[in-house]
């Protein structure tokens, strides 16, 4: 069963990489129309195929078996806490393997990232996978 877990019309970048926690920071920064950030992160991230810039996402959860079979993907699929994440954006789709996906607003700058032990900019929590 698919479940939809975000969605919006904003641009988004590849942002960030935490890589000793699997960590994937996906955002869309603020700007001229819009005060706040939105910070997408990915955690125990193990496996993306996606394009650097997206214009507008959904993200949802999808069924494990329907995936292009990648051997190490599957092992690491197989395990209970893992999920494969299908993001929507325009007439393509892209896949990330990972535990789970939190989507927060924040205001940090552009030199600023989400991501690591400290939490900062992940204070209001907006979307999520659990």
């Amino acid at each position: 069963m698919n479940k939809d877990i975000f969605n919006s019309d904003r641009d988004f970048t590849v942002f960030d990489y935490f890589i000793s926690h699997g960590q994937l920071l996906i955002r869309s920064k603020k700007g001229d129309n819009q005060k706040c950030n939105i910070d997408i992160i990915f955690f125990d991230t193990t496996f993306l195929q996606l394009f650097t810039m997206l214009y507008g996402l959904t993200i949802r959860v999808v069924n494990k078996d329907d995936f292009i079979k990648y051997d190490s993907v599957n092992k690491y699929l197989s395990y209970d806490n893992s999920n494969l994440f299908e993001i929507i954006s325009g007439n393509e789709k892209y896949y990330i393997a990972a535990s789970f996906v939190k989507v927060f607003e924040n205001e940090l700058e552009f030199n600023e990232t989400s991501l690591g032990m400290i939490h900062k900019g992940r204070e209001k929590e907006i979307a999520g996978s659990r």
